[in-house]
């Protein structure tokens, strides 16, 4: 039994050029500052202290809900600082870092083309391909209806040829029977006639 040909969901992975591409904006290069602190981890304020216990409202401290807080205040500032350095080299900055913002935006570009042309051409192959496989399953059903057609007149061919030996036979049966029958009474009529006497006309 054949089976339907699987069609193949179009996905296309971005290629490696393409990954500082579509990073967070703005990228490292286009910002003056970049702070490399590494900031303080969340602390849970429900989190019980040692030794472990079940957590409850009442171990809730300020100074944990400070420490988060001051550690958020300081994550807005340096993404604040991020943006602000990066909006202002285009206006502002001196003619290196505005040639490096618009390379920037056009090598930016250039990589989403690339990558439109790559799906494209990536979406156009798996089509076809589905194409190809879909035509060759068309074929070999066309090939098994036809050939079970074939299969299906010549046994429906062998059961009337039968048929017609087997109507055939039973009638010349029958002829050969009712011939032997009828001489067999012819020779009895002779031996011993119904009328022996010769007084019926």
């Amino acid at each position: 039994m054949t089976s339907l040909p699987r069609i193949t969901p179009p996905c296309t992975p971005r290629s490696f050029s393409a990954a500082a591409v579509y990073g967070p904006y703005p990228p490292r290069e286009l910002t003056s500052t970049w702070n490399q602190v590494k900031f303080p981890q969340r602390i849970n304020p429900l989190a019980p202290p040692p030794p472990r216990r079940r957590i409850n409202s009442s171990w809730e401290t300020t100074p944990q809900h400070w420490h988060n807080d001051r550690r958020r205040i300081m994550m807005q500032q340096r993404e604040h600082e991020r943006y602000h350095s990066a909006w202002t080299k285009p206006y502002y900055g001196p003619p290196a870092d505005k040639e490096a913002y618009r390379r920037h935006f056009r090598e930016v570009l250039k990589q989403q083309m690339a990558d439109s042309d790559e799906k494209k051409r990536r979406d156009f192959e798996i089509k076809l391909h589905e194409s190809e496989s879909i035509v060759e399953y068309d074929r070999q059903c066309k090939l098994q209806d036809f050939q079970n057609i074939i299969d299906k007149y010549n046994y429906l061919k062998h059961f009337r040829d039968e048929n017609k030996t087997f109507m055939e036979g039973t009638w010349e049966k029958s002829r050969t029977d009712k011939m032997l029958t009828d001489r067999y009474d012819r020779e009895i009529l002779r031996y011993n006639p119904i009328n022996w006497s010769g007084t019926l006309s």
